[in-house]
């Protein structure tokens, strides 16, 4: 789905529009920050940046020299929820030949989301494994910072991440919304499209079918479908083929006897107000009033016919609801004769549904198994995995109709995905053996000006725009054919963001 710029997306320009990028923001992260070094030479820096399954570091330090502390700013984010560590023991570590030679501790985080300090380094000049340590209660994560050299004397210029052209600082970051997962591969299968309704499932849908030959006289309250009914309402009487001719006279007597009581009520009205003007005598009155008595009568007598021949006891069946839920079908009409056994109501009891769909592109190879299906209704945000959801699908192998050229799918869903009778839907279904595919969530791609882009994190405060060619996929993830390399850092929540913070002018995209 395409969603349009969300209007926190100016607060973003804002935030960017200083136009600094990650290595010359230059912000101050608190004690120990770029800002407040001060050394005879123009430090050398050192950025790292490095994730666990959990959490994700992003360093920046001068490089070390001996007898000389060196400042260092670090970031830590818990990648779960986009949470900046707030709390927390932050421990850098140097090691040589797997022995540590010189540690660091940092009790608590300047201000939320980062431990800033200066730190000693070791007290010999030389190459060392340097790896960061965090915990705050359960939680722990370590990352190895790589090779890091200590300078005699004066520091050492090291070989620095790539950064992206965009910058989107951690504090921004940590303000919406934000993700980013590993580039890697997931099974897939092809597509192919579907149109789809909704139907009430066999086993979800009670009916009630005529008991014996009869007439259908429904009840006052109409059972007509979609409306709600509750197990035990009466719904419609059948009455007996050998009364349904009588019963056909006596409806027609009644109706006769309806219209002149209306009538009779009408003609009353008219002269009582004609009388208040003694325009009409009272004997034209008592002549009208007398009249509706008559038809009032009749009426009556009819209701009571009709009644005496639809009950019990005159061998007419009551047709009553046979569950509680939605009426799906209705098999006659007021008056018509029924057989025995031809179904009257169908009542949908709010659980399983059938989705029927029709494939009219043929796949292109194997036509089965059917290995994903996802389902889109017009009202929903996103498609819905349908197989995720617990559905079962009924097809297990497409098969086309030459004179439809089409092939039927069946899926049985439960009522938790949704899915109401009569809902138009359409279907994403993947067809053949599912084979590892590099791919990305749908959400990660952000279309702007018609064109799929993804944003790919060089570090934890710069990203790049990649333009990818999308191929197979499912109702959650897609593949990428083009443009992306396994184990890369893809923003898979957050890119619209940004795609906003590298913007100066108008604000033009949409999102999926």
């Amino acid at each position: 789905m395409i969603e349009r710029v969300h209007p926190r997306a100016w607060l973003f320009v804002a935030l960017t529009a200083c136009g600094d990028s990650p290595a010359e923001h230059g912000h101050s992260h608190g004690d120990g920050g770029h800002d407040g070094a001060s050394h005879e030479e123009e430090a050398e820096s050192i950025a790292v940046t490095r994730w666990t399954t959990d959490h994700e570091l992003f360093v920046e330090l001068d490089a070390p020299v001996v007898a000389r502390a060196f400042a260092y700013h670090a970031h830590v984010t818990r990648l779960a929820d986009n949470h900046a560590a707030i709390s927390g023991v932050l421990t850098l570590r140097f090691e040589q030949d797997g022995f540590v030679v010189e540690t660091h501790t940092d009790e608590a985080v300047a201000r939320p989301g980062i431990f800033a300090a200066e730190a000693q380094p070791p007290s010999t000049a030389g190459d060392y494994r340097l790896f960061f340590t965090y915990t705050n209660g359960d939680e722990k994560a370590e990352w190895d910072g790589g090779t890091v050299r200590v300078g005699d004397g004066v520091p050492v210029a090291h070989d620095g991440e790539s950064n992206g052209e965009i910058g989107f600082l951690k504090e921004s970051q940590w303000q919406v919304p934000f993700a980013v997962a590993p580039a890697q591969a997931r099974p897939l299968a092809p597509l192919v499209q579907a149109a789809g309704v909704v139907r009430s499932a066999p086993a979800s849908t009670a009916v009630v079918a005529a008991p014996v030959d009869g007439l259908v006289a429904w009840a006052d309250v109409l059972p007509v479908v979609g409306r709600r009914v509750h197990r035990g309402d009466r719904l419609a009487t059948l009455v007996p083929a050998g009364a349904a001719e009588h019963w056909t006279t006596l409806q027609a007597e009644l109706s006769t006897a309806r219209i002149d009581r209306d009538l009779a009520r009408s003609d009353l009205a008219r002269l009582e107000g004609l009388a208040t003007g003694e325009l009409a005598s009272a004997k034209r009155l008592d002549e009208a009033r007398a009249a509706l008595a008559r038809t009032e009568a009749r009426a009556a007598a009819g209701r009571r016919r009709v009644s005496a021949l639809t009950s019990a006891g005159a061998g007419a069946v009551s047709i009553r609801a046979p569950a509680d839920g939605v009426i799906v079908a209705v098999g006659s009409a007021h008056g018509q004769a029924v057989l025995a056994g031809a179904p009257l109501v169908s009542v949908s009891t709010d659980n399983d549904v059938l989705i029927e769909g029709w494939v009219n592109a043929r796949a292109g190879g194997a036509l089965s198994p059917v290995a994903s299906v996802s389902v889109m209704r017009g009202d929903w945000p996103a498609p819905q995995d349908l197989l995720g959801a617990g559905a079962s699908v009924l097809t297990d192998q497409l098969v086309y109709d030459p004179r439809s050229l089409s092939a039927s799918l069946s899926v049985l869903a439960p009522a938790a995905s949704g899915l109401v009778p009569g809902d138009l839907v359409e279907l994403a279904i993947g067809v053949g053996t599912p084979t590892p595919r590099l791919a990305v969530p749908r959400k990660a791609i952000v279309e702007i000006n018609g064109q799929d882009i993804i944003f790919v994190q060089k570090t934890g405060e710069s990203f790049t725009r990649r333009r990818v060619t999308l191929g197979a996929g499912d109702a959650t993830h897609v593949e990428i054919t083009d443009g992306l390399v396994p184990g890369e850092m893809v923003v898979v929540d957050g890119g619209i963001d940004v795609h906003v913070a590298s913007l100066s002018g108008a604000l033009e995209s949409h999102r999926h």
